[in-house]
């Protein structure tokens, strides 16, 4: 084929010389010089008429490989082709199959990935159409088939309020179950793409759980043996001194008055520390078993002001600016046990002001709105609370006060939860902000 080719040029350049040589010849002969003219138009006609099909046949196939359309590699025009041209077409067409091989095969990996994941994956269009989703989505929502996001709003639990919170918030804990709510829009080449994830955190949860349990367990031990140690040191004492060496009890006459008060001395500690665990017992017990709510609509402004209002005295010693911050510019009416409440305001507002008794410029916020729920923001400028303080804060009987007994948090806590809500802490620099909300 190749030879063919430059076969037919060769030709084609003796036949153009041949005619030039002509033309030049018979140049004082009008009808012979237009004959050899237009034969060599022709002939310059017919090799352009070649090229130009040439030119066409690689367009097409450059538009062909664009299209990744391959299937010119069997058609007539590729026959036409030389060797050389027709290996360097099959190295293209190679090089597309391994790539598309490829991108298959990545494409077939991410998807065993993403059905293998434990988390819920669910990607969709601008018009609410599934592009994507895995099992462990399907399962979580308890639907088989998931085709549209219509579905969600009509058949699971995921509301179309719920979908554009998690979008506000990019992280959604969902109320009465243990999934987090994930949501990301992105963009992909022209096209955008909205992104679900729903993950089970029940495990995180046992995890947190199982630690508290250790932590508490820890600081029971800790009271209780410090508690039983001088008890049962001064009993063995007691012991030596009211028995003889066979461990028979002693004979009245044995006693002496030195005895008898070193024995009462005993005593009354021991009925110290006994009244101490006594005490330490029931404290846990107040902490374990609170009483249910008594739930009634409460102004929330006049609540936090009365709880403010009841640290006058104290505020006014340490010249503590006060602030009161109710962002949603309206009254605010909301159904808790105000006694309770007031226990866990009262007991956090207190920690507060004792955070800045040294601290100059100290000032107190308390800045509250209602959305679902009612959120109360109690913020100082005290000093940082150390991070290993921080995470132990609400354990029970975790104090590092010289005074107290480290319960004030762990009921404040406890209080949220019976709301069904929780309490939070973030101390950096001078500002640390207890979140309740319920």
């Amino acid at each position: 084929m190749k030879k063919i080719f430059y076969i037919k040029i060769l030709i084609t350049l003796l036949l153009l010389i041949i005619l030039g040589g002509l033309i030049v010849h018979y140049q004082h002969h009008p009808y012979m010089l237009i004959t050899f003219v237009l034969m060599t138009a022709g002939l310059i006609s017919y090799q352009l008429m070649i090229l130009k099909n040439a030119l066409n046949h690689s367009i097409l196939i450059v538009e062909a490989i664009g299209n990744e359309d391959l299937s010119f590699l069997n058609s007539k025009n590729y026959q036409q082709f030389n060797g050389t041209y027709q290996y360097r077409l099959e190295k293209i067409q190679h090089s597309f199959s391994k790539i598309k091989k490829d991108s298959i095969r990545q494409e077939k990996y991410l998807d065993w990935i993403i059905e293998n994941q434990d988390v819920g994956i669910c990607t969709y269009d601008e018009n609410g159409h599934v592009l994507h989703v895995n099992s462990s989505f399907k399962d979580k929502i308890n639907l088989s088939i998931f085709t549209h996001t219509n579905q969600l709003f009509t058949k699971t639990f995921l509301t179309k309020e719920l979908i554009e919170k998690s979008f506000n918030q990019n992280t959604l804990e969902l109320e009465n179950s243990n999934l987090v709510l994930k949501a990301r829009q992105l963009v992909r080449e022209d096209q955008t793409v909205f992104l679900l994830t729903l993950q089970d955190i029940s495990n995180e949860l046992e995890e947190k759980e199982h630690l508290s349990y250790s932590k508490l367990i820890r600081v029971l031990t800790h009271e209780i043996m410090n508690g039983m140690t001088p008890i049962i040191s001064l009993s063995d004492s007691m012991l030596m001194t009211m028995t003889d060496e066979e461990h028979e009890p002693v004979s009245f006459e044995n006693l002496n008055q030195k005895v008898i008060n070193t024995n009462v001395k005993s005593l009354k500690v021991i009925n110290s520390q006994a009244e101490g665990l006594m005490n330490f017992i029931n404290i846990y017990r107040s902490i374990s078993k609170l009483p249910t709510p008594k739930m009634k609509e409460v102004n929330v402004d006049n609540f936090i002001q009365e709880e403010l209002n009841s640290f006058d005295e104290v505020i006014h010693k340490y010249n503590i600016h006060t602030e009161m911050i109710n962002v949603n510019n309206s009254e605010i009416y909301h159904y808790f046990d105000p006694t309770l409440i007031h226990q866990c305001v009262h007991n956090i507002i207190k920690n507060a002001i004792e955070a800045m008794t040294n601290v100059n410029n100290s000032k107190l916020t308390i800045e509250f709105e209602k959305k679902e729920q009612l959120v109360i923001h109690i913020i100082n400028n005290g000093p940082m609370i150390p991070e290993e303080e921080l995470k132990h804060i609400f354990v029970p009987f975790f104090t590092t006060k010289n005074t107290g007994n480290g319960i004030g948090l762990a009921l404040c806590k406890q209080i949220a939860r019976v709301h069904k809500g929780n309490l939070k802490v973030e101390s950096e620099g001078n500002k640390t902000c207890f979140t309740l909300k319920i």
